[in-house]
């Protein structure tokens, strides 16, 4: 077990709909008390260190408790359960994988795409949106969090996560794809609309 410093960077934009909202709002400002509401967002598994408010974002250095090479392997195995189609058990793998990692991003992954499997949108999102606190946003988490915008009817929010996708590699093809197909429904939409309006 090793307890490094690390620094997850919290974006305004994924918290304006939970309690952190009210740090980026200005509404709690207090140096104490922005720690505590960062604390309870990030749970027991972090010890928070120092936390810094950079303009849309907040820089939180924390440590934590890591058993990597373990958590790793449940990893592995979870994900050999999902290509089986034994998503139950593989959700188990990703939560115990967890429990041993907190910082392990490839089970936070696994474990989004499983709620956005299930249905189970608002925690596929925090699964994603960890993920990407933690390491940063890659295609994979931008992609996942456009898919449950789209599923939520948040037209602009996917839009613009596949858009960031594509600023992170402009060879993302998936996103590429996906951005273009929202696009071409949007405009049906604003022609049916239009449509409708003249009739």
């Amino acid at each position: 077990m090793h307890r490094p410093l690390h620094v997850l960077v919290l974006r305004r934009d994924d918290h304006k709909h939970d309690s952190l909202g009210a740090v980026f709002l200005g509404a709690v400002s207090e140096a104490s008390e922005v720690r505590q509401y960062v604390e309870r967002y990030l749970g027991p598994a972090f010890l928070v260190r120092k936390v810094d408010h950079e303009g849309p974002a907040l820089r939180v250095a924390v440590e934590c408790s890591r058993f990597p090479t373990e958590s790793q392997n449940l990893t592995r195995i979870a994900r050999s359960l999902v290509n089986n189609g034994r998503n139950r058990a593989a959700a188990a793998s990703f939560r115990e994988a967890l429990k041993l990692d907190p910082m392990n991003t490839e089970a936070l992954k696994g474990q989004a795409a499983l709620c956005a499997l299930a249905g189970e949108l608002p925690e596929a999102q925090d699964h994603w949106i960890r993920a990407g606190e933690i390491r940063g946003y890659d295609g994979e988490i931008l992609r996942g969090l456009a898919a449950i915008a789209l599923r939520s009817d948040r037209h602009g929010s996917a839009m613009q996560y596949l858009q960031d996708a594509l600023v992170v590699n402009p060879n993302d093809d998936e996103a590429r794809e996906m951005l273009e197909e929202l696009r071409r429904q949007s405009e049906l939409r604003f022609t049916a609309r239009s449509d409708d309006e003249e009739g």
